[in-house]
């Protein structure tokens, strides 16, 4: 029940991300998820995920993939936070799946993911719609199947699915 709530909180999380683009409620829910996580010792060894996905963010920005009203956001650091302990806990499922599924699944979803969020007014994808989505999917084609090897290789969970 726990990875289906949480993968659910995560939901939550991005959206309040995207539209309010304040940390305060961020930090709140990442509070709940230390609260009731079932594994807080091994969340701790997800942070060099989220570093690593606010350094690819931090690289696009500077190439000029991505644009924000006020530099780099520190709600988007700790969506990348939420991100990571998504991994371990709501989609950890996708470390039973062959490379190219979780390849699929990264470039559809973490595509997505920008637009929808460049479409609600967080970011903004000078370099044009379909470029920018074409650049994000061929990235998170071989982003997800790398943070999903770094998760099991940081042990930050456990090899089965839900």
């Amino acid at each position: 029940m726990w990875p289906w709530m949480q993968l659910l909180g995560f939901n939550l999380f991005w959206l309040l991300a995207v539209v309010w683009q304040q940390p305060a409620p961020l930090l709140g829910l990442l509070a709940l998820h230390g609260l009731f996580s079932p594994q807080r010792g091994r969340d701790l060894r997800l942070l060099p995920i989220a570093l690593a996905g606010c350094l690819l963010d931090a690289l696009l920005w500077q190439l000029g993939l991505f644009e924000f009203a006020a530099g780099f956001p520190l709600w988007l650091a700790l969506l990348w936070l939420g991100f990571a302990l998504t991994l371990a806990h709501g989609l950890r499922w996708l470390v039973v799946l062959p490379r190219w599924q979780q390849a699929l699944i990264g470039g559809v979803g973490g595509a997505s993911s920008y637009v929808t969020g460049a479409a609600m007014g967080a970011v903004q994808l000078p370099w044009g719609l379909g470029i920018s989505c074409a650049v994000l999917a061929l990235i998170w084609a071989g982003w997800l199947p790398l943070l999903v090897w770094g998760m099991v290789k940081l042990h930050a969970c456990d090899q089965v699915g839900i």
